[in-house]
C-alpha cells in the first residue's frame, strides 16, 4: 500500500515537471500552433511512463493550450483573433487597477525597484535578444502587480501575462527597443511620483500601442 502511494506521488511530481516543460515550449514557440503531440512520443522524450504525460496534457487542455483528439493525441490550439483581443482587454483592465493600487499601497523601495528594472531594458536590437526583452518585460509588469499585495490579482495577471508572452513573441520583428525602454521608465517614474492619473494614462497608451502594433503586422 505504501509503495502504491509513493508511486502515485512520483507520477504527480513527474506530471508537474512535464507540464512546466511543455507549457514553456508552447509559450516560447518551440512547440508551435497546429503541432500534434502524442503520449508515446512525449513519454519517450522525457523518459517517463504515459501516466504523468497524460496528466500534464490534460491540465494544458483545461487551460486552453491543447485540444484532445480521442485515441490519437493532442493538437496545439492556434492563437485566435478573439484570444488576442480578449487578452489585451483583460490586461488593460487589470493593469489599470494595478497601477492605481500600487500608487496607494506600495512602499518607496518597491516602486524604486520597478524603475531600476526599467533601466535594464535594452536600447536596441543589437544589445538585447527578444527572449531577454520578454523576460524583463514580464518581470516589470509583474513587479507592478505584485506591489498591490493582492494575491488574487497577482494570480489572475500571471495567467494573462503567460498567454500574451506567446502572442508577443509572434510580434518581435516590429519591436522598437528604445521606445519600449522609455515607456517602461516613464511608467515607473509616474509610480514613484505617486501620480496615479499619469501612471494609468501611460499604461493604457503602452498596452494600446502593443495591441495596435500586433494588428499592423
Amino acid at each position: 500500500m505504501r509503495g502504491e502511494i509513493n508511486l502515485c506521488q512520483v507520477d504527480k511530481s513527474y506530471a508537474k515537471e512535464i507540464y512546466k516543460k511543455i507549457k514553456l515550449d508552447i509559450l516560447n514557440l518551440k512547440i508551435k500552433d497546429g503541432d500534434f503531440l502524442t503520449l508515446a512520443e512525449l513519454a519517450e522524450k522525457y523518459n517517463v511512463s504515459k501516466t504523468p504525460v497524460r496528466d500534464a496534457l490534460g491540465t494544458l487542455e483545461i487551460q486552453g493550450y491543447l485540444k484532445s483528439l480521442p485515441r490519437k493525441g493532442y493538437l496545439v490550439k492556434a492563437v485566435t483573433q478573439r484570444n488576442i483581443r480578449e487578452s489585451f482587454q483583460m490586461r488593460s483592465i487589470l493593469e489599470i487597477a494595478a497601477v492605481n493600487s500600487a500608487v496607494e499601497i506600495a512602499s518607496d523601495s518597491e516602486l524604486e525597484s520597478i524603475l531600476q528594472l526599467a533601466m535594464k531594458f535594452p536600447n536596441d536590437s543589437q544589445s538585447g535578444e527578444i527572449s531577454e526583452f520578454n523576460e524583463l518585460n514580464d518581470m516589470f509588469h509583474m513587479l507592478i502587480i505584485k506591489a498591490t499585495h493582492n494575491s488574487l490579482l497577482i494570480e489572475t495577471c500571471e495567467v494573462i501575462m503567460e498567454n500574451l508572452s506567446r502572442i508577443l513573441l509572434m510580434d518581435c520583428k516590429k519591436l522598437e527597443f528604445i521606445n519600449e525602454k522609455e515607456d517602461h521608465i516613464n511608467i515607473a517614474k509616474a509610480l514613484i511620483e505617486r501620480d496615479s492619473k499619469k501612471a494609468e494614462e501611460l499604461m493604457v497608451k503602452h498596452i494600446s500601442h502593443l495591441e495596435a502594433r500586433f494588428y499592423s503586422k
